[in-house]
């Protein structure tokens, strides 16, 4: 008679309804605290959001380089800005190779115009096969600048033209039709095939003779071989070589090293940059290192070509 009617009602529900009934508000409570921290995390993730746009916001009218600041955020977020600082960096290296291009643009012109202004001042005393060699001299150079510009798009263009070359008969037939004041030693590994872009692979075996043409004073050396599966194509010379320092930097656009070149006029600081854009096109890879004739030596690599 003392006992309370809760307790009577809990003896008729019995032990297994108390169990299902404390297990629905358990799940009950679990929910709630999800949906609170789910909350929580989707109102601290947009505050990130947010943070982030205004800095880029912050970015896109400035004048100077800037990067999105990393802070303990998730590992998507975290993958997010480092993406995003990857985009920045590149944008800002276009950036510097306008400025660059622009740069190169204006100094032939502005000789052309100076050359020009000059004889057109005093007409009776200028030496007009002086000048018309100076304004082709400028002339050759915003050529060069031009089709060096074109290269640097086509070399990033997806192209379907893709063949198996044998290395060494290209490498063999590209010096065969060059008039070099310095002869070329081929050494070629037979049959070392890939598959690639016949015109790409030729214009790299242009911009590293060239180079090595430039740069060597007896000796260029042309050495094809497979290595670990890949095809190796390495142009060697004995000039003064490339210091570690600027061994990477040189393939960067524009960028040109402070020594003079032994013979010839000196290049654009594109060569380099479009052979890397194509190897890289290609699967493959290009670095310097020292040369065992004492200068540079440039080595290429690609895929073997599979077998057919």
């Amino acid at each position: 008679m003392g006992r309370s009617i809760l307790s009577e009602r809990l003896e008729r529900a019995g032990p297994g309804r108390d169990t299902g009934s404390h297990k629905k508000w358990w799940n009950l409570v679990m929910v709630l605290a999800a949906a609170v921290t789910g909350r929580i995390f989707i109102r601290r993730l947009l505050r990130r959001v947010r943070t982030i746009s205004g800095d880029l916001a912050e970015i896109n009218v400035s004048d100077e380089p800037a990067q999105i600041t990393q802070q303990r955020d998730p590992q998507e977020v975290t993958q997010l800005v480092d993406n995003i600082n990857a985009s920045l960096d590149m944008l800002d290296r276009e950036r510097q190779f306008a400025s660059n291009i622009a740069h190169e643009i204006r100094s032939p012109l502005a000789g052309i115009r100076v050359t020009v202004e000059q004889a057109t001042a005093r007409p009776g005393e200028a030496d007009y096969p002086r000048v018309l060699e100076a304004v082709l001299r400028g002339v050759d150079r915003l050529e060069a600048l031009s089709t060096a510009l074109l290269l640097v798009a086509r070399s990033r263009a997806a192209q379907a033209d893709w063949e198996q070359i044998d290395l060494c008969e290209l490498v063999r037939q590209e010096v065969a039709d060059r008039n070099d004041p310095i002869s070329i030693d081929v050494i070629c590994t037979p049959d070392v095939r890939v598959t690639a872009m016949r015109t790409r692979i030729t214009q790299i075996v242009t911009n590293l003779l060239d180079n090595a043409q430039r740069h060597a004073a007896h000796q260029v050396q042309v050495h094809v071989h497979r290595t670990d599966g890949n095809a190796r194509l390495a142009v060697s010379d004995d000039g003064p070589g490339v210091p570690e320092k600027d061994r990477e930097r040189i393939f960067d656009r524009m960028y040109q090293l402070k020594s003079i070149s032994q013979r010839g006029r000196p290049g654009i600081g594109l060569g380099l940059a479009i052979t890397r854009d194509i190897a890289n096109a290609h699967h493959g890879a290009v670095w310097v290192e020292s040369s065992p004739l004492g200068g540079a030596c440039f080595i290429l690599q690609l895929p073997i070509a599979a077998a057919t």
